[in-house]
């Protein structure tokens, strides 16, 4: 698939879309793009959540206006779903990453649960898919991190096995849904079409300007 036929598909919402860590950020991403028509596989390594989820229970705590009617009637409508199963991901066009990404106490970037998503999906990621870091991630990680490993564990090219692009998570907790929707989002593609085809997707389920 090449980025005019993903952005068709992404056009047509016949894309089919995988968010990785279904956490405080990737949960609400999933069951909005879902909400708006798409097939979304969410993925996580906990199976006790993974099973809260399908069953249309959120397993996210604290007050989430709006956040667990909309899973269950996204669960309900079968058009989403969660998994442990990365083998599932050679089916997804669009793979957005939300994992967590903390700092220790010298104030450096903790990136292991980054590099063992990375590690996990690159082998079954599907040919021309693009994959989207949602996680804080610091200036160069993209091109030092993630892209290499990518390349590495995929056996394939950037702009030929796949595309990669960045676009920040800018949520709080208790007004997730509502930041996700009405906080203006900063897109970067590894190239200007990459970019465009991100902004195509998030304009799905963002109302605020996109950049």
């Amino acid at each position: 698939m090449n980025l005019n036929e993903l952005r068709a598909g992404i056009e047509s919402k016949t894309a089919r879309l995988a968010v990785i860590g279904q956490g405080y950020v990737g949960l609400p991403v999933a069951a909005l793009f879902a909400d708006k028509g798409f097939d979304v596989l969410g993925v996580d390594i906990l199976p006790d959540l993974v099973a809260k989820i399908n069953k249309g229970i959120n397993p996210i705590e604290g007050r989430e206006p709006g956040l667990a009617e909309l899973l269950k009637e996204v669960i309900t409508s079968g058009h989403l779903r969660a998994t442990t199963d990365y083998r599932e991901l050679s089916d997804s066009d669009v793979v957005i990453i939300a994992v967590e990404t903390p700092v220790d106490d010298n104030h450096i970037p903790r990136y292991d649960a980054l590099r063992a998503v990375l590690t996990g999906l690159a082998p079954v990621m599907k040919q021309g898919a693009l994959v989207i870091i949602e996680s804080t991630v610091a200036p160069r990680t993209m091109h030092d991190l993630v892209l290499p490993l990518l390349e590495e564990q995929s056996g394939t090219k950037l702009n030929e096995g796949f595309y990669l692009g960045n676009c920040p998570e800018r949520v709080m907790p208790g007004k997730l849904l509502k930041n996700l929707k009405t906080m203006s989002r900063v897109v970067g593609g590894m190239t200007p079409d990459t970019a465009d085809a991100m902004i195509a997707l998030y304009n799905n389920i963002v109302e605020a300007d996109l950049a």
